[in-house]
């Protein structure tokens, strides 16, 4: 029975990340070289250009997932753990864009805000003129950004929702009982209770940090500014055919991210663990 899955390891994992090395110092049709790693060193530093403008918005992205959705989602979970009004209406709003598929969602949002669109009569009837958002260098990243927050708590929710109501009912009745008041029982009582759900979701958030993107093929197709490294990859390979620069810039990235993990997961262990 572990024949299927050592084979499958071996085939799809070890071979496959082993000839994207081997190709990273290799050109099209199999001549060693360093070109690969020149031709990305070029591109990255060179003001503008796609794969520069990809790791600027990559960053965005991976910190829109870190500082503000799973804050937000945080903050929405604990209120829905609070059983406050409406709680289990808003639990199935903020979950829906997860389970609607991303192209249905992709193309409501972008007739939303087109200036055909409801946005645009708002616009209108203010007198002004509706922008367009996802055609202007200076907005069409914001838009992604905030259509990636208005999509993203799904998940997050229900990690978090879990984590929470696994927390002793002896605890909650304890610092009422103590007058204890709501920000105090976030800070000191909620957070530390569900370290370990948050930590995990922030080392995952971690591995993702060059892969972090939005739905720009739905979008934009990187056009606009949009560009992210997740696409510029895409693009070099579907359009390009070109692995060994992908090969070259995937072995860099890892070798800058791999130190950026450890040293996450080395902050995270510092933070003391609650047994419960």
């Amino acid at each position: 029975m572990l024949l299927v899955p050592i084979v499958h390891w071996f085939v799809f994992w070890l071979y496959v990340n082993f000839n994207s090395i081997l190709l990273a110092f290799q050109t099209k049709i199999g001549d060693w070289t360093l070109n690969n790693f020149d031709y990305f060193f070029k591109e990255i530093t060179a003001p503008g250009s796609n794969i520069s403008v990809g790791l600027k918005n990559t960053l965005f992205y991976f910190c829109n997932n870190v500082f503000v959705i799973m804050v937000l989602a945080l903050i929405i979970s604990y209120f829905m753990f609070r059983r406050l009004a409406g709680t289990s209406a808003f639990r199935i709003i903020f979950y829906l864009p997860g389970i609607i598929s991303s192209v249905a969602m992709t193309a409501v949002f972008e007739n939303f805000i087109a200036p055909t669109g409801p946005l645009g009569a708002v616009y209108e009837f203010f007198g002004h003129e509706a922008p367009e958002l996802l055609a202007d260098p200076d907005t069409a990243t914001k838009t992604i950004l905030f259509y990636c927050v208005w999509t993203g708590f799904g998940t997050n929710m229900l990690l978090f929702t879990g984590a929470m109501s696994r927390i002793p009912v002896s605890i909650l009745e304890s610092i009422k009982l103590d007058g204890c008041g709501m920000g105090r029982e976030i800070v000191s009582i909620i957070l530390p209770l569900i370290w370990p759900t948050i930590s995990t979701l922030l080392i995952l958030n971690a591995t993702g940090i060059f892969s972090a993107s939005g739905p720009i093929l739905l979008f934009t197709k990187g056009d606009y500014d949009t560009m992210t490294i997740g696409y510029w990859i895409f693009d070099m390979v579907y359009t390009y055919n070109n692995y060994n620069v992908v090969a070259a810039a995937g072995l860099f990235f890892t070798c800058i991210g791999v130190p950026f993990i450890l040293l996450v997961r080395w902050l995270i262990d510092k933070v003391p663990a609650v047994e419960y």
